[in-house]
C-alpha cells in the first residue's frame, strides 16, 4: 500500500486522538504556566464578564441587534459564500452588528463584516484556490514533524489579501461600535480564545506594534487543523516572549455563540448561523467500509457532527431565552458529503455555492429551529 493511499487514514486518526484528549493536552512544553494560560490582552474573557469590553457599552444606531455566525468547515466554506453573494442579491443583507467566525469561518467572517464589496473577493477566495494553493504534503517527513502538512500557501495567501488597508477598515467599524470576533484553541491551556479582532485592528489594549501580522497569525491559527497543520506560536501579550500554540477554534467551538453575544440591551435580536456543512443525522451516502481508513473517518465525521448539532441548540436556547430571533441555514441533505474536507474539488464547491447562493432567495429559507430539535427535546423532556 502506498503512502497516499494510507494518508487519509492516518489524517483521519490523528485527528481522532486529538480531538478526543485536546482537554488534557499541552501543546509544547513551557517554563512559565501562569503565561501559558493566560488570556491574551485582545481577547474576550468570556468566563468574566467584569473583565472583556460589554457589549452594552457598544453605542448603538438603533434597537436591533444583528449577529452573523460562520461555522468551520474546510472546502465546505463555499456554501457560505454563496448564502452571503445570493443575500446581497435579494437586497435584504443587514449590515451585521456581531460577526463570529471559526476555522474557515475566520476569515469568511472579516468579509462578512465589512459588507458586499467584498463578495466578488470572497467568491474568488473559496472558489479558485486548489489543494497546492492551501498547503504542500510534507510526505514521510510530516509525520517526524509538528504537522503532516505544510499550509505555507495558506499563510501567503492571507497575507496577499488581508493588507494594512483591509485592517484598518475593520478598525474603523470596531470604533462605530461594530464586532468582530474569531476563535482559536490555545494548545498550551486546551482553552478557548474569543479574539476581538477590531480592539487589534486598533492596536490592541497595550498597543500592538505587529497589529496586521498578529491579525493575518490569529485567521491562519483558527484553521490550523491540529496535526494536520502546524500551530500558530502568539504571544499573549506585548512585553511576553513565551509563545503561546494556536489552532484551529472548531476543536473547542465548532461555530461561535456564546453569552457574551446577546448582553446588548435592545428591542430586537436577530441571531444568523451559518453552517459550513450538512447538519443531517444520517449519512447514508457512502456505506463504512471494513477497514482503519473507513471506520476512523467516519468516527471523526459522526463527533465532529455531534458537536456541531450541540452548539447549534445550546445557541438556539440562548436565543429563546433573550427574545432574539432564530436563524439558521447549512448545506442541503441532498447534497453528498465529501469524505476528505481538506479536497478542493472544484465542481462540489461550485455546487455548494450555488446552492446558498440560489436557495436564499426563495422564500422561508431560515431555518427557525435546529433540525434536530426533537431530538434535544425528548432528551430534555426525560
Amino acid at each position: 500500500m502506498s503512502l497516499f493511499s494510507v494518508r487519509p487514514f492516518f489524517k483521519a486518526f490523528f485527528a481522532l486522538i486529538v480531538i478526543g484528549v485536546v482537554s488534557g493536552c499541552v501543546g509544547r512544553p513551557a517554563e512559565n504556566a501562569s503565561i501559558r494560560a493566560i488570556t491574551p490582552s485582545e481577547a474576550v474573557s468570556i468566563n468574566d464578564r467584569a473583565i472583556h469590553d460589554p457589549i452594552n457599552l457598544i453605542p448603538k444606531k438603533d434597537d436591533r441587534l444583528t449577529i452573523l455566525a460562520l461555522s468551520g468547515g474546510g472546502a465546505d466554506g463555499a456554501y457560505g459564500v454563496g448564502v452571503l453573494n445570493g443575500w446581497t442579491k435579494t437586497g435584504t443583507r443587514p449590515e451585521f452588528d456581531i460577526v463570529t467566525g471559526v476555522s474557515t469561518g475566520a476569515l469568511m467572517s472579516v468579509m462578512a463584516f465589512l459588507g458586499p464589496q467584498y463578495d466578488d473577493l470572497l467568491k474568488m477566495l473559496y472558489l479558485w484556490p486548489g489543494d497546492s494553493d492551501i498547503f504542500r504534503d510534507k510526505g514521510v517527513a510530516g509525520f517526524f514533524s509538528d504537522s503532516i502538512y505544510d499550509n505555507t500557501p495558506l499563510k501567503r495567501l492571507i497575507e496577499k489579501h488581508v493588507t494594512p488597508k483591509l485592517v484598518e477598515e475593520v478598525a474603523r467599524e470596531h470604533r462605530e461600535g461594530r464586532r468582530l470576533y474569531v476563535a482559536t484553541t490555545n494548545l498550551d491551556s486546551s482553552e478557548l480564545v474569543v479574539w476581538d479582532m477590531g480592539l487589534l485592528a486598533n492596536g490592541g489594549a497595550d498597543g500592538r506594534a505587529d497589529k496586521v501580522q498578529l491579525f493575518q497569525k490569529i485567521l491562519r491559527a483558527s484553521a490550523a487543523i491540529p496535526v494536520l497543520f502546524p500551530p500558530v506560536y502568539i504571544k499573549p501579550r506585548r512585553g511576553v516572549q513565551l509563545r503561546q500554540a494556536h489552532v484551529d477554534g472548531g476543536v473547542k467551538a465548532p461555530v461561535l455563540i456564546s453569552d457574551f453575544l446577546f448582553e446588548r440591551p435592545t428591542k430586537h435580536r436577530d441571531l444568523y448561523i451559518i453552517i459550513n456543512g450538512p447538519l443531517t443525522l444520517e449519512n447514508a451516502f457512502a456505506a463504512v467500509e471494513p477497514n482503519l481508513r473507513s471506520i476512523a473517518a467516519a468516527s471523526v465525521g459522526s463527533l465532529t457532527s455531534e458537536l456541531t448539532h450541540q452548539a447549534v441548540y445550546r445557541g438556539y436556547v440562548r436565543a429563546q431565552n433573550t427574545g432574539t430571533s432564530f436563524n439558521l441555514t447549512a448545506i442541503p441533505d441532498d447534497i453528498p458529503i465529501l469524505e476528505d474536507p481538506l479536497k478542493f474539488d472544484d465542481e462540489h464547491r461550485k455546487r455548494i455555492y450555488q446552492s446558498g447562493f440560489d436557495e436564499i432567495q426563495k422564500p422561508k429559507f431560515w431555518w427557525k429551529k435546529p433540525p434536530t430539535i426533537k431530538v434535544f427535546d425528548q432528551v430534555a423532556r426525560r
